[in-house]
């Protein structure tokens, strides 16, 4: 029947929501698309790692005191920005600096959108030779919009210059809120500006869907990259031996474990494309009739078909 027995993923449930569905549906035709017409794909993510490292595993028993959620000593927390693709690393595009904060759910804010369109225009624009596909997520960092729409957190001031700016009428007497209604009337097309600094300089944009990171092979390049350092992290953990180290762990990521990642994701994207594609040729409709055997010959009207569609192995219904 298809099924298989393996651990629980409890994002299926989030992936499956329609507008993830119709995301995930436009990423795989364009990845396809663009794969056809022999682009060169770049593929760059943040993450972070402790300079002291992880412990993945720790002596415990059946006390809880000995099970911690966190190292209690793990060092500074550092965050790192990079790209690359089957040619391994961008050379010299990497971007790495200590963390203010130890929170795992705060490095985004660590790294900013001024941060982050300075490294695209400075470090790694400049690096590629040919028009590629830039590959990347929908971080905060990377989706400040060009033209942002009106809230509730602007000033009256600011409204009343967005609905002038649109060339929509208003009254210096109108309220706060009125001006607020009238400007959802406007419709604001959505433009990033780090998409449009990487369309300007002859590159092109793909951004994965919403919790589909295994879309993107440099999070299997991460794992490396943090298993090595985790064995040779040693016993200094200066500014300078953590960077030599992690420099390191970069280093040893091969062209051929690129390679290998990224036609081990390109095989899920395949697949995953071809399961949408399966299911769009394969729903059909079915005519079912749902009125009951009468003599009545007054009830014509009621004599409505329902068309039911649904799926069948490759568009073959029986």
């Amino acid at each position: 029947m298809g099924f298989e027995w393996k651990k629980t993923d409890n994002r299926r449930s989030l992936m499956e929501r329609n507008d993830i569905v119709i995301a995930r549906s436009d990423f795989l035709m364009e990845y396809m698309k663009l794969k056809a017409e022999g682009y060169e794909f770049v593929f760059l993510d943040e993450t972070w790692f402790y300079s002291k490292g992880y412990a993945s595993r720790s002596w415990q028993d059946k006390n809880k005191e000995s099970c911690s959620s966190k190292n209690l000593d793990e060092g500074k927390r550092y965050i790192v920005l990079h790209a690359g693709g089957t040619n391994g690393f961008i050379e010299d595009a990497e971007l790495l600096f200590p963390s203010k904060t130890k929170e795992v759910d705060e490095y985004h804010g660590t790294m900013t959108a001024e941060m982050f369109q300075k490294w695209m225009k400075e470090m790694l624009l400049p690096r590629l030779a040919e028009p590629s596909v830039i590959v990347m997520d929908n971080a905060p960092v990377h989706s400040v919009l060009k033209v942002k729409r009106p809230s509730s957190k602007w000033r009256k001031g600011d409204l009343q210059q967005f609905l002038t700016e649109h060339n929509i009428p208003f009254r210096p007497e109108h309220t706060f809120k009125s001006l607020l209604l009238k400007t959802s009337e406007i419709v604001v097309q959505k433009r990033y500006v780090v998409d449009e600094i990487i369309q300007e300089a002859g590159h092109r944009v793909l951004r994965l869907p919403p919790y589909h990171c295994h879309y993107n092979p440099i999070e299997l390049v991460w794992s490396q990259c943090k298993r090595y350092y985790n064995r040779h992290r040693g016993t200094t953990f200066d500014h300078q031996a953590v960077t030599r180290k992690w420099r390191q762990a970069l280093n040893q990521v091969s062209v051929e474990n690129w390679k290998n990642y990224v036609a081990h994701t390109e095989k899920i994207i395949e697949e995953d494309w071809r399961v949408e594609v399966r299911h769009d040729a394969s729903e059909i409709s079915v005519i079912v009739n749902i009125q009951e055997d009468s003599d009545d010959d007054d009830d014509d009207d009621d004599d409505v078909p329902l068309a039911v569609p649904i799926p069948g192995p490759s568009g073959v219904s029986t």
